[in-house]
């Protein structure tokens, strides 16, 4: 038997623009139709079971070299807020 993972991220017009494994984690990064860009991270959890996310969620867009970082509790209550 083969082992083989699909990962059904993609809408119409996306492009996947670099797949990296760093560490146990796949790292996959997608430019949307929009031209924004969108790193999903692959991983398992403790029984082996894969896991998609997008945590951190890293979102490359448009803009005059800011960067700008959230954070939130478990109730989503934002707790860190910052633009450099």
């Amino acid at each position: 038997m083969k082992d083989s993972l699909i990962v059904k991220i993609l809408q119409e017009g996306d492009k996947v623009l670099n797949v990296s494994h760093q560490g146990e984690e796949i790292h996959i990064v997608v430019r949307k139709s929009n031209e924004e860009v969108f790193v999903w991270v692959l991983s398992r959890d403790e029984k082996g079971q894969p896991i998609l996310s997008k945590r951190p969620e890293i979102t490359i867009t448009l803009g005059d070299g800011e960067v700008e970082a959230r954070a939130t509790d478990s109730n989503g209550q934002e707790v860190f807020s910052l633009t450099a």
